[in-house]
């Protein structure tokens, strides 16, 4: 029998956070004015800190147990911290609303909130998941009332996370990055690195995966992956199942040291 390769691992269980839906009218904003979208875009504010998302809160309970129960049967090693973790969330209304509404604020530290010392890196991945639904949504609905051409910053001008992935368009040569929680897509500099914004920067490739370069900065240790769009054969890229495809990539890149963290 042959034994599943670390892609289908990961791909199996993605796909099973893939299928956690929410409602069509699950997230709502208020639109934020002229002057205040002004105000916070020249404070490099992402949407979410200027007209954040507003959730249900017993929806994004029901979410978060849906994915904490996906992780339970496909990553058991994590079970009881994800048991701690449940049995330590708020129970009464006023708190559960609290909460569930700083999951959306850009860099906010929910773990604070919570009573007992709890695995940071646990705790991250569940609450990821469980906003991932929630912030592709928001991310549609706001997509309006931004520019993506012109942002030119390392994080995510809806959520404020850092970029999965980055593509070199074809025709233009323009480097795009990729947001791995709302997904979306927006401009950054042709060279430099998107977690410092050092303008060095310097990749390498492996052999056999030659659409891939993977960009590392050597002043702080940060790294991407990035997909040569010349050589992805007119295929429409999709970032996600691109970036588990890729995960020896990941491998090679932090066993020389270097990083990429997804959220501040």
């Amino acid at each position: 029998m042959q034994t599943p390769s670390l892609q289908d691992i990961l791909g199996d269980y993605h796909q099973k956070f893939l299928q956690i839906t929410v409602k069509d009218d699950a997230v709502t904003f208020n639109m934020p004015d002229e002057a205040a979208l002004k105000q916070g875009q020249e404070r490099t504010l992402p949407l979410a800190a200027i007209c954040p998302p507003q959730v249900k809160t017993e929806d994004f309970f029901t979410t978060m147990k849906q994915v904490a129960g996906v992780i339970k049967e496909h990553l058991p090693e994590l079970a009881e911290e994800v048991k701690q973790i449940e049995s330590a969330l708020p129970v009464a209304p006023s708190d559960r609303e609290e909460f569930a509404a700083r999951a959306f604020i850009p860099g906010e530290n929910l773990l604070s909130h919570l009573k007992i010392d709890l695995s940071p890196e646990t705790f991250g991945f569940l609450l990821n998941h469980t906003t991932r639904p929630y912030l592709r949504q928001y991310a549609n609905n706001v997509k309006a009332i931004f520019d993506s051409e012109t942002w030119m910053r390392g994080s995510c001008p809806v959520c404020g996370a850092k970029p999965v992935l980055a593509l070199l368009e074809k025709e233009s040569g323009k480097r795009y990055l990729y947001c791995g929680l709302c997904e979306t897509k927006w401009r950054f500099y042709r060279l430099g690195c998107p977690h410092c914004a050092s303008k060095e920067s310097q990749f390498f490739t492996v052999e056999g995966m030659g659409k891939y370069r993977v960009y590392y900065c050597d002043k702080c240790l940060g790294y991407i992956k990035t997909v040569d769009g010349a050589k992805m054969g007119g295929k429409e890229l999709m970032p996600f199942w691109e970036d588990i495809n890729t995960v020896q990539l990941d491998i090679l890149a932090m066993r020389e040291g270097y990083f990429n963290q997804q959220v501040d």
